[in-house]
């Protein structure tokens, strides 16, 4: 068993090379993720500092005891960990998501603190499953890859070493190993989507479709290898067809995305879902079905401009232009100085002065940005409501340096170029 370990152990110790925020639940994937991380001190010259963060989301009356028995299984291990507790409460609306969310804020605020990368523990079955979910949601190529070994949140960057390893091979290792873990009782309830996935895979598995789990990841492989080509395509034809402004706008060429529409509605919509996501700062694509629709009476004529997911999209001068719209924007953020900030989920924050931002009625300091540009020169002051300025503890109003930053260029080591930049990003965050 170890020395079948060692061997993935072999293929993954690359992608960890800085310090590393653990999300640590206490079960067995969890637990076993602890070990990993131990092995690779020991055994690869992992040098970095670790910190297990266990979230208590006081969802269950157990929740308590539970942290504080991964917290004591964590320090047989030679971990000291933490426990946060979640200050809000949940109301409505989908429960797991809810606990996700703020599990997520929680490891993204430690990560950040410490300038470290987060690793989580989810392995193959996690992985299998996460495709059969996305698969019967009809979800594109992209979906079908399913999770992703190394991705990005805003700045930090995101680990999942184990997504080759089963979920039975964990529970023997713990076992031989004599190692406790948590059972969430959670895991059983069928009330939840990932546990009746769960059980259907299980179900089809002893039936007929006894390689439904090797399918499946095959089907990973071939939408991997697909997204990789289909990229290339996008991003060739985005260098050719779109202009990104510093101000938060795009503007695409009007003949050839029709072009695009007609060849594939589905393929086109998605491309410019994409792109509306990114102007509007929204967390997912628009349904594309409803975009379709949209854009057929687009080019029918029936309308010459729509508005979905907080982004106006109007033609203009043989363009589309994509805008973001003035509404369901949250200023009163507050801004460290020499810290990374991340505003309405489109713009990068580097500034000199602490302070907080606030909405700006003062139409002229962006106008340098639009210059002799006609596609939007008539909406600058409509945009102007949608850029923050930042106003300083000393109650000193700044205006904002724009320009454009590219999302894989997001690090730790950028340099202001100003008093206070404020940097669209090129590509979902």
């Amino acid at each position: 068993m170890i020395n079948d370990f060692k061997s993935l152990f072999n293929q993954n110790s690359n992608i960890i090379n800085n310090d590393l925020v653990i999300g640590l639940s206490g079960g067995s994937d969890s637990i076993f993720l602890l070990f990993y991380i131990k092995y690779l001190k020991e055994h690869f010259g992992f040098l970095g500092s670790v910190f297990p963060i266990i979230v208590d989301h006081g969802l269950r009356i157990e929740s308590s005891n539970e942290a504080l028995k991964t917290k004591q299984i964590a320090a047989t291990l030679g971990y000291d960990s933490k426990i946060i507790k979640i200050k809000d409460r949940y109301s409505s609306g989908n429960l797991q998501n809810w606990a996700r969310i703020r599990r997520r804020d929680i490891l993204y605020n430690v990560a950040k603190k410490h300038s470290a990368d987060i690793v989580l523990g989810h392995q193959y079955d996690d992985q299998i499953e996460t495709i059969y979910m996305r698969l019967i949601k009809s979800s594109g190529f992209d979906g079908l890859i399913g999770i992703k070994e190394v991705t990005k949140w805003k700045e930090i960057k995101v680990l999942r070493p184990l997504l080759k390893i089963k979920k039975r091979e964990i529970l023997n290792f713990l076992t031989k190993k004599d190692i406790p873990y948590v059972t969430d009782k959670s895991n059983f309830d069928c009330k939840f989507e990932r546990v009746k996935s769960r059980k259907t895979i299980k179900l089809l598995k002893e039936n007929k479709f006894c390689n439904v789990e090797k399918k499946l990841d095959k089907l990973s492989t071939i939408s991997k290898r697909l997204t990789k080509s289909l990229n290339k395509f996008e991003n060739i034809w985005i260098n050719e067809n779109v202009i990104y402004y510093a101000h938060g706008s795009i503007s695409i060429d009007l003949e050839n995305f029709f072009l695009l529409f007609k060849r594939n509605g589905m393929f086109s919509s998605y491309q410019l879902g994409k792109l509306i996501k990114n102007v509007g700062g929204n967390d997912f694509l628009p349904r594309k079905l409803n975009l379709i629709k949209k854009l057929k009476d687009f080019f029918n004529g029936k309308i010459n401009k729509f508005t979905i997911n907080n982004v106006v999209i109007f033609k203009k001068l043989k363009c589309i232009n994509l805008i973001r719209e003035n509404r369901n924007i949250q200023f009163e953020l507050k801004v460290f100085k020499n810290k990374i900030h991340f505003f309405d989920n489109r713009f990068l924050i580097l500034s000199k002065f602490n302070g907080v931002l606030v909405s700006n009625n003062d139409y002229s300091n962006i106008l340098n940005d639009f210059g002799y540009n006609e596609l939007m020169s008539k909406s600058y002051r409509y945009i102007s409501l949608t850029i923050p300025n930042l106003k300083t503890l000393e109650g000193k109003i700044i205006k904002p340096y724009l320009y454009i930053i590219d999302n894989k260029n997001i690090n730790y080591n950028l340099k202001m170029k100003s008093d206070y930049d404020l940097i669209f990003i090129k590509g979902k965050i």
